[in-house]
């Protein structure tokens, strides 16, 4: 059996020192960032050639961007929802993983950084910006927006966001702090800490997620209203999550055997059961947003589906039915795709991929109404993006121990099996 005893504070800060008996050097990253390092350097090489796309087409870069940007915000919100929710229900079988999502929820100050140019182009994103809308004497005037200027306006907007990353940053920063202090001190009421934090957490975040979404993504066409569209958000954003940590704790296991007895295939197979769950979920949301727009029959609302169903973008809404729901529906229903760890990485992936072209869906019609397909800034400002996302998640997933000590859940997890 793994010792439980804590690792001394010392070896925090240097995770390359030997670390004695070999129960507890496999709990650690011991494989340099050469790959992460690799990463970044792409991501920063793939967003020099995006601004290339902006100064040719300022329009495009700056949607793409948003796209890309979101793609990464939605990972590290259900990375935290993934935490939170842990905690609050004293999860044992997960403590092994747990690692995973604290460092990925702990990308909120990098991604404060990389919002900056989305403040820069806010004028081509957002159409509810330009001052004309505003005026009843011009042609431009636009009653519904006018109506809306009380909620939808820059300063507010702006300090908005800044609400919303203090929220994300203060409650990801102390969960993220006490399982690091967990790892050097054996102090029975961290765990406790952790559940409090988490339950005044779990409402905060529901609140400034949906809001967020709103602000982000559906205000992109300001005349477009859905109560449900947060939830939507936060499946999609909680099923990424879901499959970056499985596909990260495999990617390792594969790099040099980290993690290979702590992580086993009942853990993956949990995690396999909650990505099949919330495909499930993500398109009952998805349907039911649909349904209550088709037979309320409000002009305002439904003429946001009928950008997506005209001009080719139709066909992207079937391959979102298809490729988000249907096809990892029947791969993951069996439960032998949970436990064979190349197949469960390739659906890893997949849902990734699809949590981008569900973005990109929600977004580009409002550029592109009369023509829907890809452009190449598109895909640099994805990739450049998160490259430079994974890059520094390595960096900091290096720093500590891969496996939370002193939990007092830890050798329940280190011999959890399905039931």
């Amino acid at each position: 059996m793994l010792a439980r005893n804590s690792f001394p504070a010392s070896l925090v800060l240097d995770p390359f020192r030997p670390t004695g008996p070999q129960g507890e050097e496999r709990y650690r990253y011991r494989a340099g960032t050469g790959l992460f390092t690799v990463l970044t350097l792409l991501g920063v090489g793939l967003l020099v050639v995006s601004a290339v796309g902006w100064a040719v087409d300022s329009h495009q870069f700056y949607f793409s961007y948003l796209v890309g940007w979101t793609f990464c915000l939605s990972i590290t919100l259900g990375a935290l929802f993934f935490v939170l929710v842990q905690h609050l229900t004293k999860a044992r079988w997960v403590v092994t993983v747990r690692r995973i999502p604290e460092v990925l929820m702990w990308s909120f100050p990098l991604l404060a950084v990389l919002f900056i140019p989305i403040l820069f182009g806010m004028h081509d994103l957002y159409h509810w910006t330009h001052e004309e809308l505003y005026d009843p004497t011009g042609p431009a005037y636009d009653e519904i927006v006018a109506g809306k200027r009380v909620y939808l306006n820059t300063p507010f907007w702006i300090l908005r966001v800044v609400f919303y990353f203090v929220i994300w940053i203060l409650i990801s920063h102390k969960l993220y702090r006490l399982s690091l202090r967990q790892d050097v001190e054996a102090d029975r009421e961290i765990p406790a800490q952790q559940r409090k934090v988490s339950a005044w957490g779990t409402p905060l975040f529901a609140i400034t997620t949906a809001f967020a979404s709103y602000d982000l993504l559906m205000s992109l066409d300001p005349h477009w209203f859905s109560t449900i569209f947060g939830v939507y958000f936060f499946g999609g954003s909680f099923l990424s999550a879901l499959s970056l940590i499985a596909l990260v704790g495999l990617t390792l296991q594969q790099r040099g055997g980290m993690l290979r007895k702590t992580i086993t295939a009942e853990h993956y197979h949990d995690l396999g059961k909650l990505m099949f769950g919330f495909t499930v979920f993500w398109a009952y949301i998805a349907f039911s947003q649909y349904m209550l727009i088709w037979y309320g029959n409000i002009p305002e609302e439904t003429i946001w589906y009928e950008h997506r169903l005209e001009h080719g973008w139709g066909y992207h809404s079937a391959a979102l039915l298809l490729l988000h729901f249907v096809l990892p529906f029947l791969i993951l229903l069996p439960r032998a795709t949970k436990r064979t760890p190349a197949l469960l990485a390739i659906m890893c992936v997949w849902l990734l991929i699809m949590q981008w072209f569900d973005l990109h869906w929600l977004a580009m019609p409002v550029l592109h109404v009369d023509h829907a397909g890809f452009h190449w800034l598109d895909f640099s400002c994805w990739l450049g993006l998160f490259c430079i996302y994974l890059g520094v998640f390595g960096w900091r997933l290096s720093r500590h121990p891969l496996v939370p000590q002193n939990d007092p859940y830890l050798a329940d997890s280190l011999h959890f099996q399905n039931a």
